[in-house]
Order: structure tokens, then sequence, then C-alpha cells
């Protein structure tokens, strides 16, 4: 049985990693639509903290929540930056859900990412070669990151009954990706 499509309209919603490349897609696409964009600079409130989240959350209350926010770069930084990548990433979706939770968000989604599947899943890789085999070693961290925000979103789906989603997109770029000539994911033209 399909549900209905949840409403945005007159809501608040928080992007979380406005100024990202999916995150600035995000509330260029939300402009067009009758809400209400919340975003917050990290300079404001740095999502690896979780006592800023928390008391941020519960001064604004966003009503849906795109969580997109996430360090994040090529191979070699991926591959260098291992530690920050890894702890980075699990503190913001932490923080980010909890709070969500917390504040009585009606709706998050959680941002993955294609590094999930196995370094030799089957291509196009299907959704249930998940876990099914060793990761990228470059990117491993960081995989093992967006692993912890997913199964976050389902736990407090199954245990609370929140509308929490996890979508994993394909390998993205475009107009505001990262073009660090070491850190970045492809080199601009």
């Amino acid at each position: 049985m399909a549900s209905a499509a949840f409403e945005l309209t007159g809501k608040s919603v928080y992007v979380a990693g406005h100024r990202g490349m999916v995150g600035s897609a995000l509330v260029r696409r939300l402009a067009r639509e009758d809400v209400k964009i919340v975003t917050v600079d990290r300079r404001e409130v740095d999502l690896c903290n979780q006592a800023a989240v928390f008391d941020w959350f519960a001064w604004v209350r966003p009503q849906v929540v795109f969580l997109a926010a996430a360090k994040v770069g090529g191979i070699v930084a991926n591959d260098t930056l291992r530690a920050e990548f890894i702890y980075d990433n699990i503190a913001i979706a932490a923080n980010v859900i909890q709070a969500a939770q917390q504040s009585g968000s009606e709706k998050l989604m959680f941002l993955g990412s294609s590094c999930i599947y196995p370094k030799l899943a089957p291509q196009p890789p299907r959704e249930d070669s998940v876990l099914t085999g060793p990761l990228e070693p470059t990117n491993e961290p960081y995989a093992i990151a967006k692993f912890a925000g997913i199964k976050m979103a389902e736990a407090y789906r199954s245990q609370y009954g929140s509308d929490f989603i996890r979508v994993m997109p394909t390998n993205l770029y475009g107009h505001g990706d990262n073009y660090h000539p070491e850190y970045s994911t492809w080199l601009p033209p």
C-alpha cells in the first residue's frame, strides 16, 4: 500500500550543508516552494558540536530536515584525512538525527553516498549488494560514517516511528562542487 506524499507546504525546512553542492541545489529547488527555508552557517553552529546542535534545534525546531552536510572530498582527501572523515561525518549524522528526533521534526532525509557499495559490487550496483563485501579502502572511513547515518535513520524509524529516510545518490559533481587541486573529486574544466 502506497503512503501519501509528504506535504512540505508552509513548513520550516532546514537544509544542513546549504553551502555544499547538494545542499545549495536543495535550497535553490525549495525556493520555488511555499516553505520557510532555514539555514545556519557552520561558524554559528558546528554540526560536530553536540551541545550546539541540540541547543539550535531546540530553539529553531525545524519541521523538516535535509541532512546534506558532510566532510567530503576526493580520493586523496578520503585517504589522507581518514580520521577526520570518519569522526566528523559520524558526529554530524549522530548530532543532527538525534536533535531532529528530540525537537519533534516531522521528516528527515539523510543523504548517503554511493561509496557504501562494496568495491567489487556488480555494476550497476543493486541495493541488495550493500554490506556484501569489502569497501574501497581509500574511502572506507567515509563509507562507514555514511553507514552509521543510514542505520541511525533506519533505527529511529523502527523504534520511534520517525519519518526519517535515507537516499543514496550516484556519484555527484557540478555547480558548487569542491575544486581543491588535491582534495576535489574531479578536475575542474
